[in-house]
């Protein structure tokens, strides 16, 4: 019987070695590879207001000088009004829970949520008190991270400033056959997550205020809160929107049955008017993805790198969608023997 073995080239073993080094470099400078992808979605959306300031005759640097002053204006006023009557509200809102709960007959186990809770901020209390908790252990932590937010706004002030400085740095490293390829799939990538990001922002905003309002009228507790609550769950597609909807509801029937009746009422007009006026408006030129891809790329990115892998895992899937259209396109354009 004939034996036959497995030549391995140099070559070959030079490509592993090669992909190992890769590898390695990859997970060592991970958190600039983070940095770098949160910039570019950041820079990305940034694109739209700048090109329209531009068509105004205003300077691409004085542009983004406005809007970054115009976003650290709107962070402060809500520091100092929104944000701290939503945190007033929500802790009533929790000291609360387990009269809400008795007031619906406590079928919800909310009293169970609670206690875990409670137990959670009693093991970071105990931790704290007897010394087990060190501030001089969590400041490299606050450190590392301030600097990883400073060095996000700062590339994402450059790359919005310079906007051929990622094409020009693809040209750089890419072999000339792949150049064009790339490129292409980079620009259409960040043109996709740019418009998701600001259809995102914008729908959230309008859901959000709409939500507070809405519920202030009809005379519900904690109406900020829910209004919060409402915006960010925007994000999540199907889901986002049932959940908000559900705990209005549980607050408003904790006063009265009707309004309860009526908070379902209002969520159903508000769904309504979302789907066929506001979605078709301000998300109709966004990524194409179909919602329930959506929901689990967020919450896969959620349960690989937390919160920043929530808000990357639209881009990601972004790109490798452009990847997967480009190879389909280039296979279909290839010619059947």
């Amino acid at each position: 019987m004939e034996r036959r073995g497995i030549e391995i080239s140099w070559t070959s073993l030079w490509r592993i070695f090669l992909i190992l080094i890769l590898v390695v470099g990859l997970y060592y400078t991970r958190y600039i590879l983070v940095v770098l992808a949160l910039a570019i979605v950041i820079s990305s959306a940034l694109d739209t207001p700048l090109n329209f300031l531009e068509r105004k005759r205003i300077p691409r640097l004085l542009g983004i000088i406005f809007i970054f002053i115009a976003f650290i204006s709107i962070l402060f006023f809500l520091l100092y009004t929104v944000i701290p009557i939503t945190i007033i509200e929500f802790k009533d809102l929790f000291n609360n829970l387990d009269k809400i709960e008795s007031s619906l007959g406590g079928f919800f186990g909310i009293s169970k949520i609670t206690e875990k809770i409670e137990i959670s901020l009693n093991d970071v209390s105990s931790a704290i008190f007897s010394g087990e908790f060190s501030i001089i252990n969590l400041l490299p932590k606050v450190f590392e991270n301030a600097v990883l937010l400073v060095a996000t706004i700062v590339i994402s002030f450059y790359m919005a400033l310079y906007r051929n400085g990622i094409e020009n740095f693809l040209k750089a490293i890419l072999p000339l056959s792949y150049e064009h390829q790339f490129i292409d799939i980079f620009h259409r990538s960040r043109r996709k997550i740019g418009k998701w990001l600001e259809g995102q922002i914008l729908l959230s905003l309008i859901i959000g205020v709409g939500t507070a309002i809405g519920l202030k009228l009809l005379g519900v507790n904690y109406g900020l809160v829910l209004g919060v609550l409402a915006g960010i769950f925007e994000i999540i597609p199907f889901i986002g929107p049932v959940v908000a909807g559900g705990l209005a509801f549980l607050v408003a029937a904790s006063q009265s049955l009707m309004l309860g009746v009526y908070v379902i009422i209002f969520f159903v007009v508000l769904q309504q008017i979302e789907a066929h006026i506001l979605v078709p408006v301000v998300m109709k030129k966004t990524t194409g993805i179909h919602p329930v891809i959506v929901v689990l790329s967020i919450l896969a990115g959620s349960q690989i790198a937390g919160f920043i892998g929530a808000i990357l895992a639209i881009p990601f899937v972004v790109v490798i969608g452009e990847f997967v259209e480009d190879y389909a396109a280039r296979k279909y354009r290839q010619p059947t023997l």
